[in-house]
């Protein structure tokens, strides 16, 4: 860096940069005019960070390449993504990235754009896992948008990898910054790159060109230049350096003009070959041949350091002259980008060229670049997918034929799946709008529906309905998604109607695909209003999409089947198929994964197994955020786990965001996150504002229509809340409903938690001897459906009605069951509910006269464990563990975990 002038501050932070020590990513934009020397900087800091020992992968964009699919991460990751990193990759991040570096072949199935994102990422953490790794990006206004995209999608996932970014980029004309700089946002450290001092470029153009201006004209030549580097040298070549510096100069006055005087000297073959160079962008000099170039003529190019020679590739020496040639090409433009066209390839780069070799509509080539459009997406390329259906829409006449409409559906839809929603929804829009839109119409309504709140999208899917006319297949497929949508307005039963309706037009047309989807839906409607038709119905898709042998079918089915026994708590069968479908797809399809292990983390929760929920949560949650995906839903089950474990902050935090999340997405607030709330006031000890929060997912669960019991499963504590307030009555009301509900869909898991409802009703209104009797049968009940959770709740009520009625060495025997259980499960708040309760107990007081519970800490504290790895043993909060502790040291008089042990030890025999 030591012949770099005038640029001490920024080669200071391009050493602090290679030199960091931070984890995680730090980034440095150097930003500036053209020609003012960012070029130069970016590559010192190249070579700096490589003199740290840093991994570095660079590339150069070029504005020919701007709109050509991956062509910057192709670049990037060139050489660098070997057979280790692939191996390193689950298996549908290693075939997205492999598709998209045109490793592989795309294959039948298309690839998910956020599986392209997520491989880049592990990729990128696997190169800088054995050290700080420098992704290095010139001119990053020309980086193309798919890879930009993909870009910014990976580095926002970064952990604590050491990467380090040194972005360059202009800051004239650049139109709007690129996704990456969206994606580093305050992350980026940005260096304005300004214009050099006087005695700089009296350096400069000593140390480049050996020509030594007199005063004044050096003073003109950094007043006409306004200390950009580039221009002056420009200006420095072609001025004759024993001039008079007073008289005016007869030279160009602009740096563009300067150049294209450099350029005109050149012969004309050597103009011609620099034309398709321009256009081609960085490329292999075999490419440019082929194209059309003569190797002779590009010596003179070479000889004048217009380009250079880099590893068989022919760049030019500076952005500046590559993208004057380009838009100079005028009406040459067409016919260079047709000769590229026809010596390409690679498809999508090949309908790249053929698109800009078109001013006027083609209908051939417009058909080419819908196919190309289809191969990009099936690559994950979204962006390339979305610019390419564009390039098909625009070649196609506007003649307001079927063709036509049927391409701005397809522009629509892939603008969706690229994420641009605003440009999708303005051509679907527009596509409403036109009186001769006809059969597609319909389908351009239920595009503007995705895009749509709950309520707009059903107003949208009521329209689709009236404009579909007789065309029975469509008809079906908009009630599927009306059934779907309604259900957050108007409840599981308005949805049920949707869905019944499009079974019958299914089975009418005798459409297996449309009769799957249809009974998936009704199924998990039905499931939820705990109708018996509801697994029925789930059977029978599943035997239906079994046989047309469709995978993508197939998981439809099971997944309702498997919902709909989860519903009905057939917790076995319905982990059976989960495990089935996540043993097929895990190694195909993450988000998909991801949703099945959700799906068993439920499962599991109900089955009294939180250590493999939480994992199987956890997991969900960790692939699906990766994706870039979030919706209330998968907040849930770590929620619930968190707020039952009594890490009630965690809870909150999660049900909050999900809360958050639901408004803008469903119109609503989902009962279950309201019942998290709820719960973490509770066991907060803040019955009131428990009550307010249970009853308000009570509220929502009833607008729902959410008739099965064993979703609601706040009930039995919404009691709890109501009878600490004195609210007996309203208390006996809530129990009614869950009962009858549960007694008329025969849910034998639900019953025994009513019925220990019953117990405690009972108990609080004075009546003891029925509200034992009751406690104990539901104590049995729980035993009998492999309940363990709900029996530890069932004695803990038993132990303290017991207690109530003085029998003190019952109530001891089941309190201290309910403890070991709490304990064992992991339910740290009624755990200490029924420490409590033994507290309470009088009696035969222990030796030592600890409490079970506290009995169990002082062991471990004495056997040398931390409060933390005693928590974890005996599935407690911290908080608590230290709580039990203060009580211990008290009772036994010592004032530190050495005394405690000496005590135990000296009380063994208590124990």
């Amino acid at each position: 860096m030591s012949d770099i002038v005038g640029r001490d501050a920024e080669l200071e932070a391009l050493e602090v940069l290679a030199g960091s020590g931070e984890a995680g990513i730090v980034t440095l934009l150097l930003e500036g005019e053209p020609g003012i020397g960012k070029s130069t900087i970016w590559s010192a800091g190249v070579e700096a960070a490589r003199s740290h020992g840093l991994r570095v992968l660079s590339t150069r964009a070029v504005e020919a390449e701007r709109d050509l699919a991956l062509v910057g991460l192709t670049d990037l990751l060139e050489g660098a993504v070997d057979d280790d990193v692939l191996a390193a990759l689950s298996p549908p991040q290693r075939h997205a990235l492999e598709v998209a570096l045109l490793l592989e072949e795309a294959g039948d199935e298309a690839a998910d754009p956020r599986a392209l994102g997520t491989a880049v990422r592990s990729a990128i953490e696997r190169l800088a896992a054995d050290g700080p790794l420098l992704l290095a990006i010139d001119d990053l206004q020309w980086f193309d948008g798919a890879s930009a995209a993909t870009l910014a999608f990976a580095v926002r996932r970064l952990g604590d990898a050491p990467v380090r970014m040194l972005l360059a980029r202009r800051t004239r004309g650049d139109g709007m910054p690129s996704p990456l700089e969206a994606a580093l946002g305050n992350e980026l450290q940005r260096v304005p790159v300004g214009p050099l001092t006087v005695g700089a470029v009296h350096r400069l153009l000593r140390d480049r060109t050996g020509v030594m201006l007199a005063r004044q004209t050096l003073l003109r030549v950094h007043e006409r230049s306004g200390g950009n580097p580039f221009f002056a040298l420009e200006l420095a070549r072609v001025l004759d350096p024993a001039a008079d510096p007073f008289q005016p100069w007869q030279l160009p006055e602009t740096l563009e003009e300067l150049v294209r005087v450099r350029i005109s000297e050149l012969p004309l073959e050597t103009r011609d070959a620099l034309a398709i160079a321009a256009a081609l962008g960085s490329t292999s000099e075999a490419l440019l041949l082929r194209a059309g170039a003569e190797r002779a003529a590009l010596e003179p190019a070479i000889a004048a350091h217009v380009i250079e020679r880099v590893d068989g590739a022919i760049r030019f020496t500076h952005p500046l002259l590559s993208s004057l040639l380009y838009r100079d090409l005028g009406d040459d433009r067409c016919r260079v980008h047709a000769r590229i066209a026809g010596v390409a390839d690679d498809p999508l780069f090949r309908a790249r060229h053929l698109a800009l070799s078109r001013d006027e509509p083609d209908t051939a080539v417009a058909t080419i670049l819908e196919d190309a459009a289809t191969l990009a997406a099936s690559r994950g390329v979204s962006a390339v997918a979305a610019e390419l259906a564009a390039q098909a829409l625009r070649l196609t006449p506007d003649d307001g034929s079927p063709e036509r409409l049927r391409r701005m559906l397809a522009a629509a839809r892939a603008d969706q799946a690229a994420g641009e929603w605003r440009r999708a929804s303005a051509l679907a829009s527009e596509l409403v709008a036109l009186p001769e839109s006809g059969d597609v119409r319909a389908e351009a309504l239920v595009l503007l529906a995705e895009l749509e709140s709950v309520d707009r999208s059903i107003a949208l899917l009521d329209q689709a309905l009236d404009e579909t006319g007789s065309r029975p297949e469509q008809r079906a497929s908009i009630h599927c998604r009306l059934a779907w949508a309604v259900r957050f307005r108007h409840g599981c039963l308005g949805g049920l109607e949707h869905a019944r309706i499009a079974l019958t037009l299914a089975e009418e047309l005798d459409d297996d695909v449309l009769r799957i989807k249809s009974l998936a839906m009704l199924a998990k409607l039905e499931g939820h209003l705990a109708d018996p038709d509801a697994i029925v119905h789930a059977r029978r898709a599943d035997d239906i999409a079994r046989t047309t042998g469709d995978p993508l079918l197939s998981r439809v089915a099971a997944f309702a089947t498997a919902e709909v026994l989860s519903i009905t708590m057939r917790m076995d069968e319905a982990r059976a198929v989960l495990e089935a479908e996540h043993a097929q797809w895990r190694e195909r399809d993450e988000p998909w994964s991801a949703d099945l292990l959700w799906a068993l983390a439920w499962v599991e929760i109900f089955a009294g197994r939180w250590p493999l929920a939480q994992r199987h949560a956890e997991r969900a949650r960790t692939i699906l955020s990766q994706y870039g995906l979030e919706i209330p839903q998968h907040h849930l089950p770590l929620a619930w786990i968190a707020v039952h474990r009594g890490e009630l902050e965690t809870a909150r935090g999660l049900s909050t965001r999900a809360l958050a999340l639901a408004l803008p997405q469903l119109g609503l607030h989902p009962p279950l996150h309201l019942a998290v709330i709820g719960l973490a006031a509770l066991w907060d000890g803040d019955s009131a504002t428990a009550a307010t929060w249970l009853e308000k997912a009570d509220r929502q669960a009833a607008a729902l229509h959410w008739y099965e019991p064993g979703w609601r499963p706040w009930t039995g504590d919404f009691v709890e809340v109501l009878l600490e307030l004195d609210r007996i009555d309203e208390a006996g009301r809530i129990v009614d409903i869950w009962e009858a509900d549960a007694e008329r869909v025969r849910r034998a898991w639900v019953v025994p938690h009513a019925r220990r409802c019953r117990a405690l009703i009972a108990a609080a209104r004075g009546e003891l001897s029925e509200a034992m009797t009751l406690a104990a049968q539901a104590v049995g009940e729980h035993v009998a459906v492999g309940d363990p959770f709900g029996r530890a709740r069932a004695l803990l009520a038993l132990g303290t009605i017991r207690r109530r009625a003085r029998q003190k060495r019952p109530a001891r025997g089941a309190l201290e069951e309910a403890l070991e259980a709490f304990q064992a499960i992991g339910a740290a708040p009624l755990a200490s509910k029924a420490a409590a309760e033994l507290e309470r107990i009088g009696g035969r007081p222990q030796a030592d006269g600890l409490t079970p519970a506290e009995r169990r800490v002082a062991e471990l504290v004495a056997d040398g464990r931390t409060n933390r790895e005693v928590a974890a043993a005996l599935f407690l909060g911290e908080r608590t563990v230290a709580s039990h502790l203060t009580h211990i040291y008290a009772k036994l008089g010592v004032r530190s975990r050495t005394e405690l042990a000496r005590s135990l030890a000296d009380k063994v025999q208590t124990f």
